[in-house]
């Protein structure tokens, strides 16, 4: 699924959706405000940055968390499930964190094979 950051509103709704989390989680995981992330949907500002770069690399886990679990319930069954590579905690709770980079890597190990 390609992200283009200009329809940001379809942009956050399909994170909360595919991820199955609130936008408070979404917020945390972009450094931002939950009233900025409401400003996106309604149009008022967009994205700048880092922070942009952080929304792109957020859908893209995305993207790829839909490509392998093929499911968006088996998403958010991961997301939710303590992670050993992330020491117990879930990857929700990384991507409340803002480490979107560890939740991708603990993915690179699930796909890789390295958890078997």
């Amino acid at each position: 699924m390609a992200t283009n950051l200009f329809d940001l509103k379809t942009v956050v709704d399909g994170l909360e959706q595919d991820l199955g989390v609130p936008a408070e989680t979404l917020a945390a995981a972009l450094s931002v405000d939950r009233r900025t992330i409401e400003r996106w949907r309604a149009n008022q500002t967009v994205p700048q940055g880092k922070t942009r770069e952080r929304l792109s690399e957020l859908a893209a886990l995305r993207d790829r968390l839909l490509k392998v679990m093929r499911d968006k319930n088996a998403v958010h069954e991961w997301l939710q499930a303590e992670s050993r590579y992330l020491g117990g905690f879930t990857p929700v709770e990384a991507l409340k964190a803002g480490r979107i980079d560890r939740v991708s890597a603990d993915l690179d190990g699930l796909t890789g094979g390295i958890y078997l």
